[in-house]
């Protein structure tokens, strides 16, 4: 451990723990445990080649074309293993609204036979124009020398096409060679017919379809040193794609030494793709180590048009004061499709408006009036640019440990379990949307507080034996992959994130070991709509046509960028609005990373409440509007509510009688509240949740199983 961190926690940590009731143990540097995570050795994967070639699960013996049904999540594919999926920040499913399009990226699976190059590196699309009812598969990648790694993509459609038969799929990401990184590949291929000429297992042989980039150099004219080209994929209407990269001089590095990143930009000529690319070093603090004080990543969002663009690094910006000093977003922007890039202002945490997340957090040991938020890229954040081309940049957000330059990666552990969340009365973990442009200041919104956070990869590290994957070498970890998508008008924003539920964990612990995903929503017509829906739905657990095979396993899941249309229905106090979201999941079974792991699709018909500002203030005056999940409920069930103001709750468990059978009183706070009530001594039957704040009261009928 950094021994100035060391002493510096060694004078401060008991004042500190009195002061905010906090029970912190130690803490952790999260740039070394997010290299830990994020970076499986070429020598691990390339051996779970050799495993899995020799090894297919029956269970996981699929055919990669054909039909399938959607009236609930199915198996429509599979890899050789689990590595291709682990990147929250990649993008390799896209739904394409022009053409009605979807596409997933992917390594082959364990009984595709690659033609010629028959290794885990061949690089498969799967397409669907009908929302997953059937789906083809080609082999868009495949090179004995450069195998594929962690890819991405999406599909190309000519401005003004709607024909998919013209377009194009398009795929990026990094290779392998022996025991190095040694570059980027790019591929494309039609879609066009017949479809025994494309939808085959050959990559297209058009010249210069399939491209490789050394990171080795050299390079030409328009094409910088980059490597991991697979964190963000965008396809746009202008008819241009890109993909987003690392700026490093060395890809083999441990933490990766990450100077920026690198904008890759295609252009459609003569059947394939130029590629140009953009290089970003943004100004952040240097430790004495001479290592950046950033997270190694960038993340990229763009309008539906590509003319307003926006890239996000994570990491401390030099110049920054108080509690602007963290791992924070700095944000560049374009208006006019990439040409030139500008940074914009960050978020102002001195201000006031700020004030409720800085309540939520810690503060650092020396400075008891001084708290840091900590952008935490291991629960994974995401981007997305809204209708009014504004940024939205989704978060979790710890307490930064240190405000030292050589610290400001180090975040806060929490009890026994060394947690980087307390997991107590307002010390969750936050989910966050903060939107902006830079014309003037970022605003934000309390999305979700969330029930768990990511299990360790690491063996000794916190969590990692609740982990339920194997340990080949370190395990493979689920988070809270953070995920935002938006109607292609950018007036709905939905947001995805996996936790689970604690209530049936072992032992009742906060690690995220058997996830479902939910979801919630956000709307730009604040003239109508409320920004926030008041429903959070399971994606992953549906009361109807539940698969057993996602349910609590939903692990490394993935939406689109870009949803279908969205479908409004007004009524005069409220209504709902339905977008097509597509979904996928990843997992084995049993969880085993190095073998065949299936792939699960769904495009799921959302539907999402909202009420006009004026409807809901109208009914604040004599109703408290909660949520109550899950219903059914066993163990455990949780109250969720916006609270508007500070105030406080009495909840009541009544039976049939109208005898309270359980009481809890609980103070909520402005914004988001999560509170769990414990049935387990309740029996089995019909109840009726009641909570009243102040005059105001409501209730909800709740059944227990």
């Amino acid at each position: 451990m950094n021994k100035l961190i060391t002493s510096i926690l060694t004078l401060g940590v008991l004042s500190f723990t009195a002061q905010n009731n906090s029970k912190i143990t130690g803490v952790v540097n999260m740039k070394e445990k997010l290299d830990a995570k994020n970076r499986i050795s070429i020598d691990k994967d390339n051996a779970s080649q050799k495993k899995a070639g020799s090894h297919i699960s029956s269970n996981h013996s699929i055919t990669e074309k054909g039909a399938a049904s959607v009236s609930s999540f199915t198996s429509f594919s599979s890899s050789s293993n689990i590595y291709g999926v682990l990147s929250s920040y990649s993008k390799p499913l896209h739904y394409n609204d022009n053409i009605n399009t979807v596409s997933f990226i992917q390594r082959k699976s364990a009984s595709y036979i690659g033609s010629p190059n028959d290794n885990t590196g061949v690089i498969v699309a799967m397409i669907s124009a009908n929302w997953g009812s059937t789906w083809d598969s080609t082999c868009i990648y495949s090179d004995a020398t450069n195998p594929g790694r962690y890819p991405q993509g999406a599909v190309y459609s000519a401005p003004g096409n709607t024909n998919v038969a013209n377009a194009y799929v398009v795929g990026s990401g990094p290779t392998v060679g022996g025991s190095s990184w040694t570059g980027n590949w790019f591929a494309s291929k039609q879609l066009g017919a017949p479809s025994s000429t494309v939808y085959n297992n050959v990559a297209s042989s058009v010249p210069n379809a399939q491209q490789f980039f050394s990171s080795a150099g050299p390079f030409g004219p328009n094409v910088y040193s980059n490597a991991f080209a697979q964190y963000g994929f965008n396809s746009s209407d202008d008819g241009k794609v890109k993909s987003l990269g690392i700026l490093t001089p060395d890809p083999d590095a441990s933490p990766i030494d990450s100077k920026g990143g690198v904008i890759q930009t295609g252009s459609f000529n003569a059947g394939v793709f130029t590629w140009k690319t953009d290089s970003f070093a943004p100004p952040v603090v240097i430790q004495s180590s001479g290592l950046l004080q950033m997270n190694s990543n960038g993340i990229m969002a763009w309008n539906e048009a590509g003319t307003i663009g926006y890239v996000v690094f994570i990491g401390s910006k030099t110049g920054q004061t108080l509690s602007n000093k963290g791992w924070q977003p700095i944000v560049y922007k374009t208006t006019n499709s990439g040409l030139s890039w500008a940074l914009i202002p960050g978020i102002d945490f001195n201000t006031a408006a700020y004030q409720i997340i800085k309540k939520r957090l810690d503060v650092v040991p020396t400075n008891s009036a001084l708290a840091i938020p900590f952008f935490n890229p291991f629960e994974g954040i995401d981007c997305s640019v809204d209708g009014n081309d504004k940024l939205h940049i989704a978060a979790v957000i710890a307490s930064t440990a240190s405000e030292h330059n050589d610290s400001l990666a180090y975040t806060n552990e929490y009890s026994s379990e060394q947690y980087l969340w307390p997991h107590g009365p307002n010390q969750h973990p936050y989910l966050y949307d903060f939107v902006g442009d830079g014309s003037s200041a970022w605003t934000f919104l309390t999305i979700d507080s969330l029930s768990s956070e990511a299990p360790g990869s690491v063996s000794g590290s916190p969590g990692f034996a609740e982990n339920p994957w194997d340990d080949d070498a370190g395990k493979v970890t689920s988070d809270s992959r953070v995920q935002l998508s938006r109607s292609p008008d950018g007036q709905y924003i939905i947001y995805t994130y996996a936790e689970s539920d604690t209530g049936a964990t072992t032992g009742g612990k906060k690690w995220n070991t058997i996830p479902n995903v939910k979801a919630k929503m956000w709307s730009s017509n604040n003239a109508l709509y409320s920004p926030l829906s008041s429903n959070k739905i399971n994606i992953t657990k549906p009361s109807v046509n539940p698969n057993a095979s996602v349910v609590g396993k939903a692990m490394f899941h993935y939406t689109s960028p870009t949803s279908g249309t969205a479908a409004v229905n007004v009524v005069a106090t409220s209504g709902t609005v339905q977008v097509k979201l597509p979904l996928t999941v990843t997992n084995s079974n049993p969880y085993v990373q190095g073998t065949s792991n299936t792939h699960y699709y769904s495009t799921e018909n959302l539907n999402f409440i909202f009420a006009p500002p004026t409807g809901i203030n109208e009914l604040k005056k004599d109703a408290v509007q909660f949520s109550l999940y899950p219903n059914p409920a066993s163990q455990t069930c949780f109250v969720e509510l916006e609270g508007v103001t500070n105030s406080d709750l009495e909840i009541s468990v009544l039976n049939y009688l109208g005898q309270v059978v359980k009481q809890k009183n609980h103070k909520a706070q402005y914004g988001s509240n999560k509170i769990e009530l414990d049935l387990s001594s309740i029996k089995s039957g019909i109840y009726f949740v009641n909570i009243k704040s102040g005059n105001s009261t409501s209730t909800k009928k709740l059944i227990v199983e």
